[in-house]
């Protein structure tokens, strides 16, 4: 999967998932910390003059071309850990900004996960996401997800098709400043629902 990756996901970046990085890239300040960084797509996207940048990836192949592409960005400055999003070592409130970009369809639990994002965020901090998800208002669509699921997690990695992020990351004590539902281009209806945005930590 790590040595495909990249070349998969040429054509969805070029045609939306590049800009949409972009776009919200951008709003990362502070200290930051990224999980399942994958490859590294998200790292030409940030901006300048971050105080810190974390990485994570819990898969040994994905980490390995992490750390090369990491040598043609910022000077290598910035290392990667090898750690899931669902048991992360830092301390309460450490981050400004959490990323998440493609990663809660595949974690073990989104609930965990979403928890710890919370927790290692500074009161006022924002997860900054762009995540596939279950259908919305086409119960045709969420049918054919749920029946590929079990197929699709064992091709690619344990990622959910159906999975209600949205509302995790409610249950979680996420709140919404963003949120747009919009759709991967060129890609089959089943795995195109997408939503990205902003979301603050809450109380």
């Amino acid at each position: 999967m790590a040595k495909l990756y990249d070349r998969a996901m040429g054509a969805l970046e070029h045609s939306c998932l590049g800009r949409w990085r972009s776009d919200l890239l951008c709003q990362a300040w502070g200290d930051v910390l990224e999980v399942g960084s994958g490859t590294g797509a998200n790292l030409i996207h940030y901006p300048d003059g971050l105080t810190s940048l974390v990485l994570t990836e819990p898969d040994p192949h994905m980490l390995g071309r992490l750390r090369i592409n990491l040598k043609a960005h910022q000077g290598g400055k910035f290392q990667p850990l090898g750690c899931g999003a669902e048991a992360l070592s830092f301390s309460d409130g450490s981050f400004d900004c959490v990323v998440a970009t493609l990663v809660l369809c595949s974690v073990s639990s989104p609930s965990e996960a979403l928890r710890e994002l919370h927790r290692v965020l500074r009161p006022g901090g924002r997860l900054l996401f762009i995540e596939h998800v279950a259908a919305q208002g086409c119960p045709r669509t969420l049918r054919m997800q749920r029946l590929l699921q079990p197929l699709w997690k064992r091709l690619c990695c344990n990622c959910h098709l159906a999975r209600d992020t949205q509302e995790a990351m409610v249950q979680a004590g996420f709140e919404f400043e963003t949120l747009e539902r919009v759709q991967f281009r060129g890609v089959p209806a089943f795995v195109s629902p997408v939503i990205k945005g902003v979301a603050q930590k809450g109380d």
